[in-house]
């Protein structure tokens, strides 16, 4: 298993956070809305890892409102994320959000 240095873990994290929530189709505010997170906190937790990255307790109502492992949002394993959705206008999939 090879290290990485925080900023690029958190920036991988961020990377399968982005991968779940644009594989199930949500947008960054249902994302918000399954989650309790606010959907200004996800959008700066996908914007800027390295800076404001997303903690364990954000990690764990991901992952339960996604259904996934826990295990999966923090993998090394580079493969499983995919681009960051779109998050300047708070949507993944190219969906609109109304508030």
């Amino acid at each position: 298993m090879s290290f990485m240095d925080s900023s690029s873990f958190a920036t991988l994290v961020a990377h399968h956070v982005a991968a779940v929530i644009t594989r199930s189709g949500a947008s960054v505010l249902r994302a918000s809305q399954l989650t309790g997170i606010p959907r200004v906190t996800l959008i700066r937790r996908l914007r800027f890892p390295s800076t404001s990255p997303f903690d364990v307790h954000e990690l764990e109502m991901l992952a339960r409102a996604f259904h996934v492992d826990i295990e999966t949002l923090v993998s090394p394993d580079e493969e499983a994320a995919l681009p960051v959705p779109d998050t300047h206008h708070g949507v993944a999939s190219g969906e609109a959000d109304h508030e």
